[in-house]
């Protein structure tokens, strides 16, 4: 038994092998309030790419208001989602992309959008993934441009689940 406990201990301090989240083929379908103050209905697909730790992804969204007076009353768009860094259950990621929105006061134009962003994965958990993001939507409306955070809030926060 003395010379077990020793031989446990050394087996604990073992680096464990770690592996990405491997978002690569996978399909995602969920909601985000990225790029509007609406929460958006969401899809997103992983690109084929050569290592698990390159989780490239195209995201479509579109969001919409028809009874209560939101600021946006309808947004669709997309973007690319490039992956910054990879861990087991979280993947940092930069989000840069575009599209059409309608405002309340039926003015409507084009949002770009870029950011940072986290996607978290709970243990238990493998295929729901959670995600935060801060970042400045541009909108280019009529003869004005406006300048604004993620959502119009401190932070957009999102819900994908992976097929």
């Amino acid at each position: 038994m003395r010379r077990l406990l020793p031989l446990l201990i050394l087996l604990f301090l073992l680096p464990a092998s770690a592996s990405a989240k491997d978002l690569r083929k996978r399909f995602g379908v969920g909601f985000n309030n990225n790029f509007s103050s609406l929460t958006s209905l969401s899809g997103k697909v992983g690109l084929p790419m050569p290592k698990e730790t390159i989780s490239l992804q195209v995201q479509v969204m579109v969001g919409f208001a028809l009874l209560k007076d939101q600021d946006d009353r309808f947004f669709a768009g997309g973007r690319v989602i490039i992956p910054l860094i990879a861990e087991d259950n979280l993947n940092l990621y930069v989000p840069l992309g575009g599209g059409y929105v309608r405002f309340h006061d039926q003015a409507q134009g084009a949002r770009i959008g870029a950011g940072i962003g986290a996607e978290f994965f709970f243990f238990g958990l493998e295929n729901l993934g959670f995600s935060a993001e801060l970042g400045l939507n541009l909108d280019v409306v009529g003869g004005g441009i406006d300048l604004g955070t993620t959502s119009g809030t401190i932070a957009a926060v999102g819900a994908h689940y992976y097929f």
